[in-house]
């Protein structure tokens, strides 16, 4: 979702899906987490046919929550670099760690690691950096943050709370500064109606 809301922003043909079936040619098929082609035709399709799409996948996210890590960590670092994904990243949920590999170039069929930077994993394919932060993964441009459309209604609404309680509070500053003047005024009519009272007693003599 982060990632379909911030390429349709741009304006780019970057196709994103979710566990869609693959087919390389003469190739096992297979279903990743999260993939992304770029610059394809954006529609939903049922499953991704490389003979058909004319084109292979450029980038691929296995996300591990349990049980043996050697499928994501090992056999597929090995066959997505075979079958030319420029970038695979993986994302250990359970120890909360995440890994990066990258074909050092278009003809290379074996992965090198990527490097982070300052904790931070850039995947040039996407054009972003991903960073786990509080166990989760962020995706930033620069030093923006993409937030998914759940954190952003979270932060909008925070902001129409944080908008209403200042409204509220500048409301009652108003009605404490109206009061106070009421209180002023009031104190000077009594002052006022002191003076009146003095002035005829002495215009009476008294």
């Amino acid at each position: 979702e982060t990632l379909r809301a911030w390429f349709t922003k741009l304006g780019k043909s970057v196709y994103v899906a979710a566990e869609l079936t693959v087919y390389y040619p003469g190739q096992p098929r297979f279903a990743p987490d999260v993939l992304a082609v770029r610059d394809v035709p954006l529609h939903d399709r049922m499953k991704w046919v490389v003979s058909t799409e004319g084109k292979g996948l450029d980038w691929v996210m296995e996300v591990h929550v349990g049980g043996d890590r050697k499928k994501d960590s090992v056999e597929n670092v090995t066959r997505y670099a075979a079958l030319g994904i420029p970038e695979y990243f993986i994302f250990d949920r359970a120890q909360v760690r995440l890994y990066g590999y990258r074909l050092p170039s278009p003809d290379a069929r074996t992965y090198v690691p990527i490097v982070p930077q300052v904790g931070r994993y850039q995947s040039a394919v996407l054009g972003l950096d991903l960073v786990l932060e509080s166990g989760r993964l962020r995706f930033y441009h620069a030093t923006a943050e993409l937030l998914a459309p759940r954190d952003l209604a979270v932060k909008l609404e925070l902001l129409v709370e944080e908008v209403r309680q200042h409204a509220e509070a500048r409301l009652e500053a108003e009605a404490d500064r109206a009061r106070a003047e009421t209180e002023r005024a009031d104190a000077l009519a009594a002052e006022l109606a002191e003076m009146r009272t003095e002035l005829e007693r002495l215009r009476r003599g008294e």
